[in-house]
């Protein structure tokens, strides 16, 4: 059966709205053709001649490729759920790269290595450092959108009951109460009797007896059906008695016991709730005291009551 949690959480993986899907996907494409123009522009002629000067093409290239790469990251950082200082720290990274641009687009060549005031260190070291800046908050922001989808390790639910909170931890690999189903295990739920607990000598009394169990037979017994399936062993009591003979038989009475739910699952159980954590509201089995992965009833399964009312 699929997880409960898979099913409430199914759609955490989708964007919160078409619009910013669009977005990203549009800032990532336009990141990446900046990128791409800016390869182009720097290593071939085609582009010379908008330039006046001869070391204009590269001047443009840094400076379409130095925006083309936070542009991307931005694009990113729109479509994937981050927290929101992730997303200031991401942020302030793109601005330190625009930072880094900037002064770039003003001290090359005149400014750049052996000319003028030298800020070639300058503006590498702050280009560089809102690029690392931003790839570390898109790493984080990515593992931990990897942890939420799939915990793994630990989760920990608080349990409130009576006013009293208590802290629970549940190792998420286990898989929970599992209970017997069908003839799987020599010890099946409930007290219906299978081919696992049933011994050979019961089996030959309840298959012999069917037809000679209940008051002894007598001068003025009356032969009925012994359930057969053959259409001439089946012989009716009108066919062979006389007609004036009866004997009222008082209809046996049940005794009374609290009426069960046809089907039992974890969803009519007495132990079983729904628990809120980090990750969302997640199914609760109060006398295993943990987490639950399916609706597999155990050898605990208690009715609830408000179900069995309802009967």
């Amino acid at each position: 059966m699929t997880s409960l949690t898979e099913v409430y959480r199914g759609n955490e993986r989708e964007v919160s709205s078409l619009r910013r899907l669009y977005a990203g996907a549009v800032l990532v494409a336009l990141g990446a053709m900046l990128a791409v123009v800016a390869v182009f522009v720097a290593t071939t002629d085609f582009f010379s001649s908008y330039f006046p000067h001869p070391l204009g093409p590269i001047r443009g290239a840094g400076i379409m490729a130095g925006i083309g790469v936070p542009t991307a990251f931005v694009g990113v950082f729109i479509v994937l759920p981050a927290s929101r200082r992730v997303k200031a720290a991401a942020a302030i990274g793109t601005s330190l790269c625009t930072l880094g641009v900037a002064m770039f687009a003003y001290a090359y060549p005149y400014h750049w290595r052996g000319h003028g005031e030298q800020l070639t260190l300058h503006v590498s070291v702050v280009y560089l450092l809102g690029l690392f800046i931003t790839v570390c908050c898109l790493f984080i922001a990515v593992v931990n959108f990897k942890t939420r989808n799939d915990p793994g390790g630990m989760l920990e639910m608080n349990v409130t009951r009576r006013g009293e909170t208590k802290v629970v931890e549940v190792d998420n690999s286990s898989g929970g109460a599992l209970g017997g189903v069908g003839l799987f295990g020599a010890d099946p739920d409930g007290d219906v009797e299978t081919q696992t607990n049933v011994d050979g000598d019961s089996k030959m009394r309840s298959a012999g007896g069917s037809g000679t169990n209940g008051a002894p037979a007598g001068p003025g017994a009356v032969p009925t059906s012994d359930g057969g399936s053959e259409p001439e062993s089946l012989e009716s009591p009108l066919e062979t008695g006389d007609g004036r003979d009866a004997e009222l038989v008082d209809t046996p009475v049940q005794p009374e016991s609290p009426v069960e739910p046809a089907d039992r699952y974890c969803g009519n159980c007495h132990h079983f709730e729904y628990v809120r954590t980090d990750s969302g509201m997640v199914p609760y089995c109060g006398y295993h005291d943990g987490g639950m992965k399916d609706m597999d009833p155990c050898q605990e399964w208690t009715p609830n009551q408000h179900d069995a009312d309802s009967q």
